[in-house]
Parts: structure tokens; sequence; C-alpha cells
């Protein structure tokens, strides 16, 4: 960069959910750089991946940084104005800034001088709106057109259910036969009388595994025997983000199900006869043994040594409280014997609570995140928008040729023809790059996968608290493979008597492992 004055700064700016990629935002540096060239720009670059129609600037950083420091350019450069923002609060933030500080807009087809014409003002209003107007606009059309392609019943849950493929063309599933003899030997297996964690088992051991795992978990067992897509039924459900009682939740507006949309792998009244059999007599499969003697508590088969790696014992006090026992596991080299410490049950359940809750608007984040950011099969479902941009320019063009018969000048001045001609030119010109950007799009990556899954995780921590300690053991062992638990104290404070606060409140570690 040569000189010492910057004279502008050049924003890039792509989104994953227009299934832009690394590709698009290197096609946008080039053609900007030889247009700063070309027209003797100098700038500073800051370029992000991020959705345009976030309305916190927080999640946008470097345009965020741009704007602490815009006080140092005389011009923004930009492909085009919705790359600025999609969002119609930091559109207008943007313009007052350009205003107070004299900075133009630049784009290779437009200058907007915010500060010294209104034209130009009036025209960037627009074009926000327009920008905000497309961004919602895509939302709902998706929205819309995925509950009506439910109801056709095609598959919109994302990634194929293990045992299908999903066909391009038709849009429904197909039978993959390699995978689909997988899942009759797993139904098989359950109807054996075997547990989700034994089926899990013997489905690893005999080298079967699943699309993108190293192997099978219990908690994927269960989701899938639970699966309607395998009795050839497609489930969609319409859910949106409400506030009640102070919080935000997910609220499931309506269920679409569309029954023998593809073929079934298993047999309906058999899938139904399964988890009608689940529902009735709930399974303790997660359980490695009966809890006869302690009965069962939230932690039970969770809790490992964070030393040796043992599974951690519990022994239930006469008050009928729990405590977890010390690790005694002889090492390997049987000089010393394992010395993590017990403590009170209570205070590692406190614990885990509080965390779960961490761990629950982590994952409302994620799937937040993951919903703002769904657009799938965008190139087909944008269609309709496409054609409707193409009529827009069929009629603009027209306005040109009835603005061009001499019978107007009778009407309006040559001054206001001429403003008249100029504001339908850039009106075509804005049609022509929405047009040009809309044919670029890609499909976008299949996220609801992962989405249905953070629905399941959080609606079982949204009952957490409602369940008895059974479920609530049922429910972590959903999630959580094993909590790794770690209390080593030093000589003296063991020297303590057991009642002894210091020894008691003495601090502990511990990791979770998630499935």
């Amino acid at each position: 960069m040569g000189g010492t004055e910057i004279l502008g700064a050049l924003y890039l700016r792509i989104s994953r959910d227009k299934g832009e990629d690394e590709d698009t935002l290197q096609n946008h540096r080039e053609s900007m750089l030889e247009y700063g060239r070309q027209n003797g720009y100098r700038y500073e670059i800051y370029e992000e991946i991020v959705s345009g129609g976030k309305h916190n600037l927080d999640a946008r950083p470097q345009l965020q940084k741009l704007i602490a420091n815009i006080e140092r350019y005389r011009a923004i450069l930009v492909v085009s104005l919705d790359r600025l923002s999609r969002n119609g609060m930091i559109s207008q933030q943007i313009k007052q800034l350009c205003m107070d500080h004299d900075i133009k807009i630049i784009t290779p087809y437009q200058t907007f001088d915010l500060c010294n014409s209104q034209e130009d003002r009036l025209l960037y209003d627009v074009s926000s709106m327009f920008a905000v107007m497309e961004y919602e606009m895509i939302g709902s059309r998706n929205k819309l057109n995925k509950i009506q392609r439910a109801r056709r019943g095609e598959y919109m849950a994302g990634k194929p259910a293990y045992g299908y493929r999903r066909n391009p063309d038709s849009k429904r599933l197909e039978i993959y036969e390699p995978e689909a003899e997988v899942v009759r030997y797993m139904f098989k297996l359950h109807r054996e009388g075997k547990s989700s964690r034994r089926i899990a088992e013997q489905l690893n051991e005999e080298g079967y595994r699943p699309q993108s795992a190293a192997s099978f978990q219990p908690s994927t067992i269960k989701r899938m025997l639970q699966n309607p897509v395998y009795k050839g039924s497609v489930v969609f459900r319409d859910r949106k983000r409400l506030k009640e009682d102070g919080h935000y939740t997910w609220k499931v507006l309506e269920t679409i199900i569309a029954e023998s949309a593809h073929p079934a792998i298993i047999p309906p009244d058999q899938w139904e006869q399964v988890n009608q059999e689940d529902m009735e007599h709930p399974s303790t499969e997660i359980r490695e043994k009966p809890a006869r003697k302690t009965g069962t508590t939230m932690l039970k088969d969770l809790l490992f040594c964070g030393i040796c790696g043992r599974k951690l014992a519990m022994r239930k006090e006469r008050n009928g409280g729990y405590v977890i026992k010390p690790c005694q596991y002889v090492m390997p080299d049987r000089q010393q014997k394992c010395n993590n410490q017990g403590m009170k049950l209570g205070y590692m359940e406190a614990e885990i609570l509080r965390r779960l809750q961490v761990h629950k608007q982590q994952l409302q984040q994620e799937l937040e995140h993951l919903v703002e950011h769904e657009f799938q099969d965008i190139w087909s479902e944008l269609q309709e928008h496409l054609a409707h941009v193409e009529q827009e320019l069929e009629l603009n063009q027209r306005h040109q040729l009835i603005l061009a018969d001499p019978a107007w000048t009778e009407i309006f001045s040559h001054e206001e023809l001429v403003k008249k001609r100029q504001a339908l030119l850039r009106q075509q010109e804005l049609l022509q790059q929405t047009r040009t950007e809309l044919q670029q799009r890609n499909q976008n990556t299949m996220v609801i996968s992962r989405r249905e899954q953070l629905y399941y995780i959080i609606d079982m921590l949204d009952r957490f608290s409602h369940r008895t300690v059974e479920e609530q053991n049922d429910t972590l062992k959903q999630f959580i493979r094993r909590i790794h638990y770690t209390r080593v104290m030093p000589e003296e404070i063991r020297a303590k008597p057991m009642r002894s606060k210091e020894r008691e409140q003495y601090p502990f570690e511990y990791t979770i492992e998630y499935i």
C-alpha cells in the first residue's frame, strides 16, 4: 500500500446462508482490488464471513472495526450495498456516520454521496430497504416452501437418515440397502429384548459403523428406533422462537406428518409395536447393573475417576443422602492405591445442575445460529424471487420506453424528465445486480440434522427438573458419556476429622465427556 494517507476502506463480506464460500470472497476481493487500482484508490481491507441480517454489531467484528476507524477514510468501497448490511438499523447507522464525516460509499456501479446529495440518500434508503426485504422474504419463502414440500412427502430433515439416500430429482428418500440391512438388524435385536446400549455394543463389535462417527452410541440407537422415517413417514416441525416469562424458547407451531412418503425399511406395524412397547415399559438399558442396594441417583454410572479412569461407586447414608466413595484402585505399579477422595454427592449434583444450564445456553446459541442460517436448496427456492426480479426489469424497460415519448415534454420540464430517466436507470442497475447475485447462489449446506439433535437435547433439559431421579439419570445418559471427577487432598487436609469444615469444603475438579 503506497503513501501515508488512507483514502478508503474496502469492506468484503460473504454469507454462508447464501451458499457462498471462500471462492466467492476471493472473487469479490480480486474484482474490487482491480477496481481500486483502475480508479487510483488506496485502502485498508476488512473482510468477514457472516450473515448481513445480524442486528448486533458484536457479531460482525470487522464492520465494527471499520466503524471505529471511520474518521480515517474518505470512502467505503463495497461490491454492493447489501454487503454492508441487510439490517435496517445498521444500514442507517452507517448512513449517519457517512453523513457526519463526509464519506462516500462506492460500488463498481454507483457512488453514494450521502453527505451532499439528497437523491443519493434516497437511493441509499431504497436500496437498503430492498436488501432488508430480500433477507426477510428469503426466510419467509424458505419456510413456506419447506412446509409445502413436507406436505408433499419430500424429505426436509437435512442429511438423510442412516439407511436412506435423497433423490435429487424427486426430493424423496430412497432405500440404501447396505445401511438398510443394519437398520433391520437393529430393530431385530431390539425385538429380542436387547437394550440400546447392548445393540450399540453388538453393532460396533461386528464392524458396523454409522455415517459420520467412529461408532454407534446408545443415544444414537434410541433416536433411530424412535425415528418415524423408517416406517416411511416424513415429519416436519414448524418452530418459532418466542419470549415467555422473560425467556426465549422454541415453540412448535405446527407438526406436519406425511405418511407413506417413501419406501419403509421397517413395516409400519412393527415400528409402531416397538415404540408402543417403549412407552408402556420404559427401558432401563443405560444402567450397567441394578441399583438394588443404593437406589438410583442422578449421576449413577456416570462418575469416573479422573486419575485412574475407573468407575466410581456411591454409598447411601443412614440419613438418606449419598456420598461418592473414595477410589482405592491399586495402580498398575502395585506400589500405591489411587488417592482420589470422595465427598457428598449433593455437591457434585448441584454443580452438574449449574453446568447443565450453561450447556443449555450454549446449545441454544448454536441452535439460533443454525436456524438463522437455514437456507436449504437455496437455488430452487429462489426461483420465484428471480422471476419477480425479471418482471421488474421488464417493467422498468417499458417505463423507459414510455418516458421516451415526446408527449411527456408537455407535462414535465426537461430537468424533471432527466431525473426520472436517471432514477429508472439506477433502478435497472440495482435489479440487474440483484439478478446476478441470485444466479450465482449455490445450494446451501444442510444443517437441519444437527438442528434436530439440538432441539431434542434442549427439550430434555427444559423438562429435566420435573422428572424423577431415574428419568434424570436416563436423560443425562442420552448426551453425557462420562463425568471425570478428581479430588486429591494434601496429607494435612486428609488428616483432619471427616466433619472438619476445611476437609468437607475442599475443592474438586471435573470434566464432562459428551456423546
